[in-house]
């Protein structure tokens, strides 16, 4: 009779968690009515030069230009604060 090794009852998977986003700085920007938001520019993994942009809550921005942004869920367009 061959003996059998013990199970843990636990995965032999390895979970490996992605890096927390490296937020690098924020723009405080306006749409056309005034409306104050703040634009925060991250890096979502490290060691990779990929720019991501999002609102403070979290909903995806576009870069435009070096004065625009767009709000990609509804179009509006965010201009940076002088």
């Amino acid at each position: 009779m061959r003996t059998q090794p013990k199970r843990s009852g636990l995965s032999d998977k390895v979970a490996v968690q992605a890096p927390a986003p490296r937020e690098m700085y924020r723009e405080a920007c306006q749409d056309e009515d005034g409306n104050r938001y703040t634009v925060i520019v991250y890096r979502p993994f490290p060691r990779i030069n990929l720019t991501r942009y999002a609102l403070e809550d979290g909903t995806p921005v576009r870069f435009i230009d070096d004065c625009l942004f767009e709000i990609e869920s509804t179009g509006q367009t965010l201009s940076r604060c002088p």
